[in-house]
């Protein structure tokens, strides 16, 4: 990927693109620069945590506020297992779901869809539009039905949910303190954000921590390999 140690002010700057941008966006962006064109949104989170294992390692900690007492729960995922229960071919194409009198032709989301509705910031407005956009053609007894009922709606979800499951990451919490259990949603672009944030910010640390030692711009600074940088560091902080 682009932004990595060894080429810091791509990573600078891939920092402050993504800083304006809504979540959508920024999945967009950091796919892309990744080098991924996926056509489905569960087959581009899944290159997403490739790349999040790549820079992080196997294992992710993760933080999440209990809904019940507010308590924080730690707990930690394993990209590595996580990454070979997810299918690897995007499930492309036309898909059928028959129930009863119902027959849907749908296909699944595409990373384009979350674009088109970056904006929307309420879950079942957000759900209900989706699916719309993803629903090619309803029929009941073969007769064409524009608004489908909330439990075929709630199936038809579920289906693709199956078909392609990395588009929606969630794992089952248990909290410590008071024993609530709950679905606690993982999104890999936001962790891969939250890895460039920190890695931006510890450079723009070095990048003070010099340029007020020896009066070197930012240019000179992101210039020097990274182990000289170091070695700079050490000298300007006397260790």
């Amino acid at each position: 990927m682009p932004f990595t140690a060894a080429d810091p002010r791509a990573l600078l700057e891939l920092w402050g693109r993504s800083l304006p941008l809504n979540a959508a966006a920024r999945e967009a962006l950091l796919a892309a620069e990744a080098g991924f064109v996926s056509s489905t949104l569960g087959a581009q989170r899944r290159h997403l945590l490739q790349a999040l294992q790549r820079h992080v390692g196997s294992m992710v900690a993760m933080r999440c506020r209990c809904p019940a007492c507010d308590a924080t729960v730690a707990f930690d995922i394993c990209l590595a297992d996580l990454i070979d229960a997810l299918p690897e071919a995007d499930a492309v194409g036309e898909h059928r779901l028959d129930d009863g009198a119902w027959q849907l032709r749908f296909r699944l989301p595409a990373p384009d869809d979350l674009l088109a509705l970056g904006d929307e910031r309420d879950d079942e407005r957000f759900a209900a539009s989706l699916l719309r956009r993803c629903l090619i053609d309803a029929r009941r007894d073969g007769q064409v039905i524009e608004q489908l009922p909330p439990e075929l709606s709630a199936r038809l979800s579920a289906q693709m949910e199956t078909l392609d499951p990395a588009a929606s990451l969630a794992f089952d919490v248990a909290c410590t303190d008071c024993a609530h259990v709950w679905s606690a949603p993982f999104d890999p672009a936001q962790a891969l954000l939250t890895f460039l944030q920190d890695e931006a910010e510890s450079l723009l640390l070095d990048v003070d921590a010099l340029a007020r030692r020896y009066g070197w711009s930012e240019e000179q600074i992101l210039a020097l390999p990274p182990l000289r940088r170091q070695a700079y560091l050490q000298f300007a902080r006397g260790d």
